[in-house]
């Protein structure tokens, strides 16, 4: 038993975990691992099979553990609606082939807010014209497109957002089973999401200090126009006004503008919710540098039923997975690299396209496996540390992303 361990933790042979079980200890310092959290409750074997790759036993929670065979049946029940994420397409060909569709679509989330400052109306066709394109790339491929989300302009922030926004809600609604007819509108859900910033002013939207009590006030005021503006098109569907009105509310009813409890908020808000935090925690504001994606995960991870649905994040954590395409790893040897995936069945050790030495300078690129290595990943990057443009290597055909 591990030292000062109480008498519910009892000492488990890696080889004798099951689902349920709630770890709260390793035979090795947690720090030495790339799991997302120190302490979790088992709920998958994929789970099990990496704890047994690097672990020989763990200590588990016995009042914490959940009984087996209840747990099997809440994880079957959880995974029976989800859609395989099986790529139909070649990455490098749907690439090519989702580049146009991603500038139109952006184009189109630019016109939206013009359109709306300007008072005119909506032109929801056009809206699901892109976002009918976007799904479509998605079923043949999600990798491009969630690529392709990497590319971010901080001057056009809230226009790009929500297409960023509709593009991982798609995915995510793919991944948690919701039929493919309504993916598309829950991408116009993600497109539409924010329209009411229009009547925030901008030295408040990128104000670089705290807020004041007003200025937040009227800051949060966007979830309310959102609904005023969209409620005047007779072409938008309740759903995308619901979710325009609730993706700020919380499950513990602390969220904004109604304070809804976890009953009373719509799904769809739900799944964007998780999609809109992620991606303005991962996105360089004004006010503050984008965190990695490792970072914005354990973020979501540890808002779960309190702001956050449970089984929303953890399935918007498999898809994104603990190191996605084009995020920038620092190694233990000190080399800095592009993450290009990870193979299917060791998601600790992903492959990395090294890009910078020891010393930080750009080196000859070179592949490395770290399945195959003793070095490790030290500490992932966002886009952009250390000067590294993600998409230059990717135009020069050195990287496939393989993971997804």
């Amino acid at each position: 038993m591990a030292e000062g361990a109480g008498m519910d933790h009892i000492k488990v042979e890696a080889a004798q975990l099951t689902i349920g079980m709630y770890v709260v200890e390793l035979d090795r310092p947690w720090t030495d691992t790339n799991f997302l959290f120190q302490g979790f409750r088992i709920r998958q074997q994929q789970e099990i099979r990496l704890l047994q790759e690097i672990c020989r036993y763990v200590w588990v929670d016995a009042r914490r553990s959940l009984d087996v065979r209840g747990q099997l049946v809440e994880n079957y029940a959880q995974a029976a609606p989800l859609i395989p994420a099986i790529a139909k397409v070649d990455f490098n060909v749907e690439v090519e082939r989702a580049t146009p569709v991603w500038h139109a679509a952006r184009e189109e989330s630019l016109r939206i807010l013009h359109t709306l400052r300007m008072g005119q109306e909506l032109d929801v066709a056009a809206v699901k014209v892109v976002v009918k394109e976007c799904v479509e790339s998605i079923l043949r491929n999600p990798a491009a497109m969630l690529w392709l989300a990497r590319i971010k302009n901080s001057d056009h922030y809230t226009a790009e957002h929500s297409l960023r926004v509709s593009i991982l809600s798609i995915a995510l609604g793919k991944e948690l089973g919701i039929p493919l007819y309504q993916l598309e509108q829950i991408g116009v859900c993600g497109m539409l999401h924010d329209v009411g910033k229009i009547k925030v002013p901008n030295e408040i939207l990128n104000k670089p200090g705290a807020l004041t009590a007003e200025e937040l006030r009227i800051m949060q005021s966007h979830a309310a126009e959102g609904r005023k503006l969209l409620m005047s098109n007779q072409q938008i569907t309740p759903a995308t006004v619901d979710v325009a009105y609730s993706h700020h509310e919380r499950l513990d009813g602390k969220g904004y503008p109604r304070g809804l409890d976890a009953s009373r908020i719509p799904y769809f808000a739900k799944v964007i919710a998780v999609a809109d935090s992620y991606d303005a925690i991962n996105s360089d504001r004004v006010y503050s540098k984008g965190k990695s994606s490792l970072e914005s995960l354990r973020i979501l991870l540890d808002a779960v039923n309190c702001h956050f649905d449970e089984a929303i994040v953890e399935c918007f954590i498999r898809l994104i997975g603990l190191y996605p395409p084009g995020e920038i790893a620092e190694l233990s040897s000190g080399e800095v690299g592009i993450i290009i995936g990870c193979p299917p069945g060791n998601k600790l050790r992903p492959k990395v396209l090294i890009v910078r030495d020891a010393e930080k300078n750009a080196c000859q690129e070179r592949v490395i496996d770290l399945a195959d290595k003793a070095v490790r990943v030290r500490e992932v990057h966002g886009s952009g540390a250390f000067g590294i443009d993600i998409e230059s290597y990717r135009l020069k055909g050195l990287m496939i992303p393989e993971n997804l």
